[in-house]
């Protein structure tokens, strides 16, 4: 299986070049095509004009320029490239996104940044497009992705059925990196780690797709998952995590469960995740 065509948000944030290229690199080694996709409602960051119908005009104009230069980036690299700008005000436009985002392998989003003015927009773009696509979200960190293409990767195991998918759907990508490491933590008074009687067998499986994995079983002792997560990505150089993403858009989880949340708000390195 290769990603054949792939979706990637456009906008004016500091790290959008860093992920065109990123998404390029990777339309190249699958011969994919790669759509930039980006909102009207997308307001240019300081923009002083008050009038309602001018705020309008000068968004729709910024959001032309960004797909124009999506493409010309595109055209440079030699990669097959479209573009698709959605149409609607806030409210609607992140759910519009999701229903478009269906019919890609691949959707390459960027976390949310806290101190940008988009922050909120940014942040319904990723629920609304991991809760109800059906797609893989690959989510590129607000500081930077500072090695495309990965080269170690961490899947975190519970052995549900959202990370079962989330690592299926990231076996492109796991196939061409050296080393992947399958986490088990151990929580608490728990005696077995949640996933624990299926790891060695995801391992197995990996190994028959050609992916160099192991599993490494931790406790996480007096200190919570996010946690110990993050220190693992640290102490063995990791520069891609795969996980499940968890939550319902009725039960309006925001970014899910605490340890999917807390991951994506503290996120240090690129995140694949499906739902």
């Amino acid at each position: 299986m290769q990603y054949k065509d792939i979706l990637v948000y456009v906008d004016d944030g500091n790290t959008n070049a860093e992920r065109i290229e990123a998404v390029l690199l990777l339309a190249k080694a699958h011969d994919a095509r790669v759509t930039g996709v980006t909102l009207a409602a997308l307001k240019p960051a300081h923009l002083k004009v008050k009038d309602d119908k001018a705020v309008q005009r000068l968004s729709e104009q910024a959001a032309q320029q960004r797909v124009d230069a999506f493409l010309d980036q595109a055209r440079q690299q030699g990669i097959s490239a479209a573009s698709r700008i959605v149409h609607g005000d806030e409210s609607t436009a992140s759910r519009k996104l999701a229903q478009y985002s269906r019919n890609f392998d691949l959707v390459v989003l960027r976390q949310a940044n806290p101190n940008n003015p988009n922050h909120p927009l940014v942040e319904s773009v990723a629920e609304q497009i991991l809760l109800l696509s059906g797609r893989p979200v690959f989510f590129m960190p607000y500081i930077g992705a500072h090695r495309m293409p990965c080269e170690k990767a961490m899947i975190a195991w519970d052995g549900t059925p959202t990370a079962a998918r989330s690592v299926h759907d990231a076996l492109p990508m796991l196939r061409n990196i050296d080393k992947v490491i399958i986490l088990v933590v151990q929580e608490g008074k728990q005696k077995t780690a949640r996933g624990e009687p299926l790891a060695d067998d995801l391992a197995s499986h990996l190994q028959r797709h050609q992916v160099n994995a192991e599993v490494k079983r931790m406790s996480a002792g007096t200190f919570d998952v996010p946690t110990v997560i993050l220190n693992e990505i640290a102490d063995n150089d990791i520069d891609l995590l795969v996980m499940g993403g968890y939550g319902t858009p009725s039960l309006k989880q925001k970014i899910f469960g605490g340890v999917t949340r807390t991951l994506l708000s503290t996120m240090i390195t690129p995140v694949f995740m499906a739902h």
